[in-house]
């Protein structure tokens, strides 16, 4: 121990001697390494898998419905009610559940509070939170999937409108109807929003507050985000019947398929579902199923961020264009204070020691390295959110990405570090003398 100080006490005397070069070598190690954490935060974030236990088993089926005949075989990526009714019909799934998100204005129904607060919805059912694994603080869903005046409120929405979030029993109004709170999650966050990536809502906030999928029809709540219709009727008006019997598209749907057996039997039922539309006249356009897995839905709904993904590579190859200056300067470095390894290596020490010696510096430089470049990559981060607003859910960080960043600005220290180290220790002993 008293040796690691002692070598650790030289690398500091080292860095007062010649304070100047040594912080602008710094300095740029930290620039480039500030700016490539901040590219790969928000790299890692859109590429994570959310759900690594059970990816796998999620599906979004689709099916090539229509009301016209167009040649298309490209399904769409919103479902109809009619298309949900008709894929929920199985027992295959061990979960299933139709969403879509919206958006509303709440207010406690007590006087104190007159204005109303804008919030987003998510209109589904039940098995919504089996699906993605939501956590609850208090209560639970609801016990079925038909229309009733309840909702879930996420935690922030609870302490937003009654200051705690034990609220379970009491009255929030929604729209112009009072709804019963059944349940509060815990802090949950799906990055990405796999379960809605159309629309580019993958980076969006979670929803402030779930409402059943079918009360949501009742009260004529449509998407905010995508819609279609194929017909003549007009969904401003009678909406809980035009919004169910028409070709209006809004929904997303998810099942949960376990076995392989379930995804070949799932798929071998969509085939069947689709026969029998068609022997009836309803599915007048050609064949053209989907069981889409999780784990590929980005690139099935073509929902990446390109723009993210320039920004990774530029910030990468920005990393490297730094590590070669910074090592040209710690090169020149080195090579001024050479007299020191000459004088070491002429009273007997060893070039193992001399390793030692310049590792302990590596340790030092990676430290304040690491500082000023997570200063930097906050800063850079900042400045991508106010660029790109849909990312600003994507800049967090754990503690397994401050140990990898640690560990990348450890070893750009010593790749900086590494050929004026070579020169220094393997140098002629004689020329460093003179």
């Amino acid at each position: 121990m008293e040796r690691i100080t002692h070598e650790l006490m030289l690398a500091l005397r080292g860095i007062k001697r010649a304070p100047a070069p040594y912080f602008l070598t710094i300095l740029i190690l930290s620039l480039g390494l500030g700016i490539f954490f901040s590219n790969a935060t928000l790299y890692y974030w859109l590429n994570n898998d959310p759900l690594p236990h059970k990816s796998h088993t999620l599906f979004f089926p689709q099916i090539n419905a229509g009301a016209h005949e167009d040649g298309s075989r490209e399904p769409h990526r919103i479902l109809s009610y009619r298309d949900v009714q008709l894929l929920s019909t199985s027992d295959i799934p061990s979960a299933k559940a139709a969403m879509f998100q919206s958006a509303g204005y709440a207010r406690l129904p007590s006087a104190e509070q007159r204005s109303p607060t804008p919030v987003h919805l998510r209109a589904t059912q039940r098995d919504f939170f089996t699906l993605f694994d939501v956590p609850f603080l208090h209560g639970g869903r609801w016990p079925d999937d038909a229309a009733r005046l309840e909702i879930i409120l996420s935690k922030a929405s609870a302490e937003r409108f009654f200051g705690e979030t034990n609220v379970v029993g009491e009255t929030l109004q929604l729209g112009n109807e009072l709804f019963k709170i059944i349940g509060v999650l815990d802090d949950w966050a799906l990055l990405p929003r796999l379960y809605d990536v159309q629309a580019g809502n993958g980076a969006a906030e979670t929803a402030d507050i779930y409402l059943p999928w079918e009360t949501a029809y009742d009260l004529s709540i449509k998407s905010n985000t995508r819609t279609r219709s194929e017909d003549n009727r007009n969904y401003n008006e009678n909406f809980a019947v035009n919004g169910r019997e028409g070709y209006f598209f809004q929904s997303q749907f998810w099942v949960q398929l376990d076995t392989p057996e379930q995804q070949a039997a799932y798929e071998q039922f969509m085939q069947q579902v689709v026969q029998s539309e068609k022997e009836a006249g309803r599915h007048p356009r050609p064949s053209a199923n989907r069981l889409t897995n999780m784990s590929n839905i980005a690139e099935a709904f073509d929902a990446r961020n390109r723009q993210l993904d320039v920004f990774a590579l530029v910030s990468l190859l920005f990393l490297i264009v730094c590590l070669f200056n910074a090592s040209h300067l710690s090169l020149n470095r080195y090579l001024a204070s050479q007299y020191e390894f000459g004088l070491r290596r002429a009273l007997g020490a060893s070039r193992g020691q001399l390793q030692k010696q310049i590792l302990a510096d590596v340790l030092v430089s990676a430290t304040i390295a690491f500082v000023f470049s997570l200063l930097v990559a906050a800063g850079a981060t900042k400045l991508i959110t106010t660029l790109l607003p849909s990312t600003r859910t994507l800049t967090s960080w754990n503690i397994e990405m401050v140990a990898v960043m640690a560990l990348i600005a450890l070893i750009a220290s010593y790749v900086v570090t590494v050929y004026p180290a070579i020169r220094a220790s393997f140098g002629s002993l004689s020329r460093q003398i003179k």
